[in-house]
């Protein structure tokens, strides 16, 4: 099972100085087999959360590494948690729509 960092840019808290979308990061750590299946557990969080000044699907992706665990059941681990979501050189995904497909991005 992967972990990955699934990210929606900014958030919808009311604060004038950490909300909308140049606030801090709406981020979830999610196992799952796949990017897409990732996506998916996380996108469903944020469909249960109104938004009306950021998108309610999530817009980035970061692999962070491998879980080794015994548990190989795919699931939201952490989340959601505002922060600003930096790289750190792992390998990242981006979408500009929900329906989009995931495209991985350069260094």
């Amino acid at each position: 099972m992967n972990l990955y960092e699934i990210i929606r840019w900014g958030n919808d808290t009311p604060d004038p100085f950490n909300g909308g979308p140049d606030g801090q990061d709406t981020c979830f750590l999610v196992r799952a087999q796949s990017l897409e299946h990732a996506a998916v557990l996380a996108d469903a969080q944020l469909a249960r959360q109104p938004s009306t000044r950021v998108a309610a699907w999530a817009q980035a992706a970061y692999l962070l590494g491998i879980d080794c665990g015994s548990d190989t059941s795919a699931r939201v681990l952490r989340g959601p948690y505002l922060q600003h979501a930096y790289r750190h050189g792992w390998r990242h995904w981006h979408r500009d729509a929900a329906e989009e497909a995931w495209v991985e991005q350069g260094e």
